[in-house]
């Protein structure tokens, strides 16, 4: 589908702001020369009848949430084989980018993110909606303060839908009765709240990275890492992401105690528009009176308002020197999963994959740059089946997989989150060896992205992807069994390191 440049429903689609599972979302001219938001659903959704009666009963729904801390929606309708959604246009960045960029939040901004996002759910649920698939990309950080987006728009898709195949919303801030496949309620989205102001306030995923199915277990099975929160707000947190729905508090309750007596909406945003600023300076001097905060990276960007499903993973990282030398310490996860165990031995990296799983795990630190070239030494210890390095990754699934066999085949593939993967090149032959070196280089070429691959010191080949090509994110190691037997690789050593020229 591209819309870009057609004139859809009187809105004039001038550029792409975004993709995701359900379609594109476009910066657009209204009518009346204003700016708005429009997502136009893929023509395949858009033409199933039951699709289109879902479309009218939730839009009309949304459009009844008040405009607290929302990017309301403004209009919707048919263009021919088109459905399309107008939302209010938000300039200013989502979250997962503002911390990616700038780091965790302190202070009154995070105060006020939570009063936000708080007054946007009390919003929402007041309209009798329920977001679904509250996320740090659905949270865009406007000039006065946080507005939330996509509110009901997750419900569109249901499980009777051809673009359903897997359970709706984001493994990263799902809540335990989401994972089940469970009713769903306004409890759901307040657990949201709770883990995207754990991730606000601590550059870190509230259950760690991995396969999608690992953090799963861990949500349902585990406690959040809240290490890095204030007391006050750890408290809040921990009361919002209980695991029983029934001992949450309500949208209202978190108002009440971060703000305080019996606030209305009206009284919470103007709360959010006093407190969101830079931050005090240095020597703590209160800001002067109704300074707000400035976010530089979206000076001339125009790329707010997302609003589609696009997973947002972020891992914040202190300024990274080059090359990055693993050392396999406590930033690397171990544990055991469904998909099997990751351990720590002397300064090795020691992945047991269990039949059926592929067992991925990301190094600590973000990609550098519009390149990337991933190194590590693997060696078979049990089993049979594939190993290697990815790069490009996303915490809910997608990657470039670099692999190779024990008995000497060699892969790249594209990984899509619940989806099919894309052999991009191979299988290859290549000298057999239970240890070995594999690197892969990552590049940005225009609108595509290059992968080459070696394997002991020996180029082994190379591809493009043109077709929607992953941005810089997150690199690991993986490994995965061939056969009904568990496959063991212990990784001595991992690099990684910016592309030259």
């Amino acid at each position: 589908m591209n819309a870009q440049g057609r004139v859809i429903g009187g809105y004039t689609l001038p550029r792409v702001l975004g993709r995701g599972g359900m379609g594109e979302v476009h910066l657009a001219s209204t009518p009346t020369g204003g700016l708005a938001a429009v997502k136009v659903i893929h023509p395949e959704l858009a033409r199933d009848p039951a699709f289109r009666r879902r479309f009218e009963r939730e839009v009309a729904a949304a459009r009844r949430v008040a405009r607290f801390c929302t990017a309301p929606v403004l209009d919707s309708g048919m263009d021919g084989d088109l459905a399309f959604l107008v939302t209010e246009y938000v300039k200013g960045p989502d979250l997962a980018l503002a911390v990616r960029e700038q780091g965790p939040l302190q202070g009154s901004n995070l105060e006020a993110l939570a009063v936000g996002i708080a007054t946007a759910l009390h919003a929402i649920h007041g309209a009798g909606v329920i977001h679904r698939d509250l996320k740090p990309s659905n949270v865009l950080l406007s000039p006065l303060g946080p507005r939330v987006i996509d509110f009901g728009i997750a419900q569109l898709v249901d499980a009777d839908s051809l673009a359903s195949q897997a359970i709706l919303g984001t493994p990263a801030f799902m809540a335990p009765e989401q994972v089940r496949g469970e009713a769903l309620s306004p409890a759901t989205d307040v657990y949201a709240w709770g883990g995207v102001i754990a991730f606000a306030g601590t550059g870190r995923l509230p259950f760690g990275g991995g396969a999608p199915a690992e953090v799963l277990y861990r949500i349902v099975n585990d406690g959040p890492a809240l290490d890095g929160l204030d007391q006050r707000m750890r408290g809040l947190v921990e009361w919002a992401m209980a695991k029983d729905p029934a001992r949450r508090p309500t949208a209202q309750q978190l108002l009440a105690e971060l703000v305080g007596g019996q606030p209305s909406p009206e009284s919470a945003t103007q709360v959010v528009e006093r407190t969101w600023t830079s931050g005090a300076p240095a020597d703590d001097r209160p800001p002067p009176a109704r300074r707000r905060r400035k976010w530089p990276w979206a000076v001339g960007a125009g790329v707010a308002a997302l609003a589609v499903a696009i997973p947002a993973v972020v891992l914040w990282q202190a300024r990274q020197e080059w090359p990055y030398r693993a050392g396999f310490g406590e930033a690397w996860a171990v544990g055991a999963t469904a998909g099997g165990t990751a351990q720590r031995s002397g300064n090795a990296y020691l992945l047991t994959a269990n039949p059926g799983w592929r067992l991925w795990k990301s190094a600590p630190l973000t990609e550098p740059g519009e390149g990337v070239v991933v190194a590590a030494r693997a060696r078979l210890e049990a089993g049979s089946g594939d190993f290697g390095v990815w790069c490009r990754g996303t915490g809910g699934g997608d990657r470039y997989e670099f692999a190779v066999t024990a008995d000497g085949q060699a892969s790249i593939t594209k990984r899509v989150a619940g989806g099919k993967p894309t052999v991009l090149y191979g299988p290859a032959k290549v000298k057999a060896a239970k240890d070995v070196r594999i690197a892969a280089e990552c590049r940005a070429d225009g609108k595509r992205v290059t992968l080459r691959m070696t394997v002991g010191g020996d180029v082994v080949g190379q591809a493009a992807d043109a077709d929607h090509p992953y941005a810089s994110g997150l690199t690991g190691v993986h490994a995965a069994p061939g056969d009904a037997n568990p496959l063991r690789v212990r990784f001595t050593e991992f690099t990684v390191q910016p592309v030259k020229g």
